[in-house]
């Protein structure tokens, strides 16, 4: 009987195995079809939020993105001197949109080529046939609005004498540009930010994109110019020390030139290739010599983003022979702060974002002729 039993209990154990096993193969199937649901539901839910986009957002103006010199090219003051690519798109409404795409060439030519389109965005996506009655040729354009900018391909009909200008064809995003209008300083206020802008030259500092600053490049830019005494240390008292050839500082005041030139602070102090750090004291030798100076050509105020200025500045070098040339050109992003001095007068104090190298360095003469003209 025992026996018996103990068989009966081995049996519904198996057939319980064997019902489980069933029920996983079960849900596995289960949980496959509905993963191949949730798929479709996905595929669905991204159709709606392609349908749900706020496409008036894209209303506005548009220039071609760039791979060169792309901040410069986006700075609207400077349109007349560089030329522009771009799209205006006049309405979008019930997705039915008006607008143009226009090129025009840098002075003094200024050949300029505009096409009108309309039509519906359908899945994310405008086509529509276009015609430059000006330059005789027709294409089609295919427009996406995605992720805040404006992918276009453009092509063009086949004709039988080319046109001498026009729209472009092929590939190309579109981004917001830099809208800017010029900001007029005081003598005061260029000359000090001039010697805010003395230490960035290009021995002590290489270009660099915004965000992308590291310690080591913020050390070696303080502590040459200590070296140099291209700082006003006289604020810092007894924590700047000279003694035997070399410079001695703590590490407080390597911080408080970092946020006054960057607005960081180091993460880690270390010693540089030209300084040495140990015990929370930083020593450079202190040297002398000469170095470019800068002139500010031009500060710039981005309208769109308050307290962002973009400054193209010369440094110059005097030559013995030659007098004043121009060394390099550098096109500076700043941030700038309200302060209030002992006077209770407020001055601009600025806070370097970005410095790029102008490769070919604008004319300015030229540039503030076409200014006047384009304002005339």
């Amino acid at each position: 009987m025992k026996k018996f039993s103990l068989l009966i209990v081995l049996t519904l154990c198996i057939m319980l195995i064997i019902g489980c096993q069933e029920t996983e193969t079960d849900t596995l199937i289960n949980t496959k079809t509905e993963i191949s649901t949730l798929n479709n539901t996905q595929k669905e839910t991204i159709e709606i939020k392609v349908e749900a986009i706020n496409y008036k957002d894209y209303e506005g103006n548009w220039k071609l993105k760039v791979n060169e010199a792309e901040t410069l090219y986006l700075i609207t003051t400077l349109e007349v001197y560089y030329g522009i690519t771009g799209i205006a798109i006049e309405k979008i409404e019930d997705n039915q949109v008006t607008g143009k795409i226009y090129s025009v060439t840098g002075a003094p030519s200024y050949r300029n080529a505009e096409v009108n389109f309309e039509g519906e965005i359908e899945q994310g996506k405008l086509i529509a046939e276009y015609e430059d009655d000006g330059w005789l040729y027709t294409g089609k354009i295919e427009l996406k609005f995605e992720n805040g900018e404006i992918l276009a391909n453009i092509t063009r009909n086949p004709v039988e004498n080319t046109p001498m200008w026009g729209i472009p064809e092929g590939k190309f995003e579109f981004v917001r540009p830099i809208e800017t209008e010029i900001f007029t300083q005081l003598e005061s206020e260029k000359s000090h930010l001039e010697c805010f802008l003395f230490p960035l030259s290009k021995d002590k500092i290489n270009p660099f994109n915004e965000g992308e600053l590291n310690d080591d490049t913020i050390i070696n830019f303080v502590g040459l110019n200590i070296g140099l005494g291209d700082f006003d240390l006289e604020q810092f008292g007894e924590r700047v020390k000279e003694k035997d050839g070399n410079v001695a500082f703590e590490k407080l005041v390597m911080n408080e030139l970092a946020n006054l030139y960057f607005k960081v602070e180091i993460k880690e102090h270390q010693i540089s290739p030209n300084i040495a750090y140990e015990n929370g004291i930083y020593t450079v030798p202190s040297m002398g010599g000469v170095s470019e100076y800068p002139k500010v050509q031009m500060l710039l105020k981005d309208v769109k983003n308050e307290g962002i200025y973009y400054a193209i500045v010369d440094y110059m070098f005097e030559y013995p022979e030659e007098g004043e040339k121009l060394e390099y050109q550098y096109l500076i992003k700043l941030e700038h702060n309200l302060k209030k001095g002992k006077d209770e007068k407020a001055f601009r104090s600025y806070t370097i974002k970005e410095l790029k190298k102008v490769e070919d360095p604008i004319d300015f003469d030229v540039l503030y002729q076409f200014l006047n003209n384009e304002n005339e």
